[in-house]
């Protein structure tokens, strides 16, 4: 049957099983956005969310996926609409994250002329995806969109971006005809796990003080569970990464931790102590390790990662595998070790020690209600609500959440992590609310118990700084009736906090452009008719029963959490 390329998009995508899309229009594109608005009423067909800027659409999309692992999709115009992006893209190449992200590009005779509103966002976009197309004829456009869809759903996941001219959107296209997809070339892979898992398995028998490393891929392979039981059968301590940090392990596990730069002192003095580490799913940053010559030379690494390219790039593994996390711990676990149980014993004595250190309560801040103090009330109650995917945006609150929020679901933690996008919090939990709303899970069968479709709220930890940079998109989260509520905790110290605070350590305390004159985030919330609630010094005789109310709301609410000395100089 024909059919034209904007009518094959959409019914590409209701194959696929895509119910949310995100964009923002322009001329190019106009061809897709009648098709939606054709199929309005059909409830199996994806419905469009106008965001109000491509960025946020694109943040949004990558927050849909990062809730449940499905791809998400978003759309642009040609030019400015593709070029605003980028940033999003890049954010999702670094945390290997499924996207499709569709833009439009002016017709074939004026590609390469400078053309209005004509940017080659394929060229430019070569280095921050996993993929990219530019289709010129109708007849290319099926293959094209289904190894698009393969490629940033399998192996390592990410973005992939598809270039399509107006020309394809209005051309007509037989939907009956084979594709012909074919799969791109894959290398062969040397390092099969099958070819070393019994080097892995003798050198965790010998090893005095081992740990377990979780990274993002942890996360993608939904590899918690099988972690959790290799963990607690061994009794091995664990330590994640900033992306590992949406892994949930079982109540006899041993979780230490974010580790790295910002992490906890009993991840970071385990993975210095530790003489054998195994990594699964990480790709060694410079926020994890400080110092990777060092590191390759004073333990034992075993590193098993789905992409060969993050094998010994950054530390030099000993041992090595090729495989997803899902398939390293269930193959460890298929089978018996002899491992040193009274060394490990004595190893997690110590590293207990600097745990219940760690969770001592530390003395409380006389003139100001520290973000500290807030995000301990809110993991309280989350534990005892047990409703909530956390999302952060980036800065200093990010990395006391990472620190004090503990997930309660699989994915429960969503950060921007190796690019550090400040704006992405409020889009980002926009995309996941609506990724865990009931519309979008239908047809999913089987639900676990710490499945994130059990989720009921989407809880935002983010800053004024990076909180002003996308606060347009409160106007699509107003508007949005059957996603799941957002809690909005913003925290206000009238800077930027991380900026501050390094320009006060490097710089003999010259403050530079890292003060903010913040306007009334009250009364912007209610410019958009969404509730707020104000906390400052004043609340914290009624801090716990006043988040407790927030978090038991059914409804978006802005949670606008004030220092109260300006004299002081002090950061949330």
């Amino acid at each position: 049957m024909l059919v034209s390329g904007a009518e094959y998009i959409i019914d590409f995508l209701r194959e696929k099983g895509v119910r949310t899309v995100f964009g923002y229009p322009g001329s190019p594109v106009l061809d897709i956005y009648e098709q939606f608005y054709r199929c309005r009423d059909d409830i199996a067909a994806p419905r469009h969310i106008l965001m109000r800027h491509e960025q946020g659409a694109c943040h949004a999309a990558c927050g849909y996926a990062r809730a449940t692992g499905r791809p998400g999709v978003c759309i642009a115009t040609s030019g400015p609409g593709a070029t605003n992006l980028v940033t999003a893209i890049a954010d999702a190449y670094l945390d290997s994250v499924p996207l499709l992200v569709i833009t439009g590009q002016v017709g074939v005779m004026s590609i390469g002329r400078d053309a209005f509103q004509e940017a080659d966002i394929m060229g430019i976009t070569i280095p921050v995806t996993k993929h990219n197309y530019l289709v010129k004829r109708a007849d290319a456009l099926r293959s094209t969109l289904e190894e698009a869809w393969r490629i940033a759903s399998s192996g390592r996941p990410g973005p992939v971006l598809v270039d399509i001219s107006r020309d394809v959107f209005a051309a007509q296209l037989d939907d009956s005809v084979p594709c012909g997809s074919a799969l791109p070339r894959v290398r062969e892979n040397p390092l099969t796990l099958g070819s070393c898992i019994d080097d892995i398995r003798s050198a965790l028998e010998r090893c005095y003080r081992p740990v377990i490393l979780a990274g993002g891929g942890t996360v993608s392979a939904g590899a918690g569970g099988l972690l959790s039981r290799f963990a607690e059968k061994y009794d091995i301590p664990v330590a994640t990464t900033l992306m590992g940090m949406g892994i949930k392990l079982n109540s006899g596990a041993r979780m230490l931790g974010l580790t790295g730069m910002y992490g906890t002192p009993a991840a970071n003095a385990a993975m210095e102590q530790a003489d054998l580490v195994l990594a699964a799913g990480c790709r060694f940053s410079d926020r994890t390790v400080s110092d990777f010559e060092r590191f390759s030379h004073t333990k034992m690494l075993i590193h098993a990662d789905i992409d060969s390219a993050e094998i010994s790039k950054n530390v030099t593994a000993d041992i090595a595998a090729v495989c997803s996390a899902h398939e390293l711990f269930s193959c460890l676990l298929d089978g018996e070790m002899k491992l040193r149980r009274e060394d490990i014993s004595l190893w997690n004595a110590q590293l207990d020690g600097i745990f219940r250190r760690e969770k001592t309560p530390p003395p409380t801040p006389s003139d100001r209600l520290s973000c500290r103090e807030i995000l301990r009330q809110v993991d309280i109650c989350e534990h005892e609500l047990r409703d909530a995917i956390y999302v952060t945006d980036v800065g200093n609150h990010q990395m006391t959440a990472a620190r004090e929020l503990e997930p309660i679901f699989e994915r429960g933690f969503i950060t921007s992590g190796g690019l550090g996008v400040m704006g992405f919090g409020l889009p980002a939990a926009i995309g996941a609310s609506l990724s865990l709303s009931a519309a979008d899970a239908a047809g999913i069968d089987t639900i676990s118990e710490y499945s994130p479709l059990r989720a009921r709220q989407i809880v935002l930890i983010c800053g004024d700084g990076g909180f002003q940079m996308t606060m347009q998109e409160l106007a699509p989260l107003a508007r949005l009736r059957s996603a799941l509520p957002v809690k909005v905790f913003l925290m206000d110290n009238n800077a930027l906090g991380m900026i501050r605070t390094m320009q006060r350590a490097r710089y003999e305390g010259h403050l530079m452009a890292s003060e903010l004159e913040n306007p009334d985030f009250g009364a912007i919330a209610g410019a958009y008719g969404i509730k707020s609630v104000r906390l400052d010094i004043n609340s914290r005789p009624t801090l716990a029963a006043d988040i407790r109310a927030v978090l038991e709301s059914r409804e978006n609410i802005i949670v606008h959490c004030v220092k109260t000395s300006p004299a002081s100089g002090t950061v949330l």
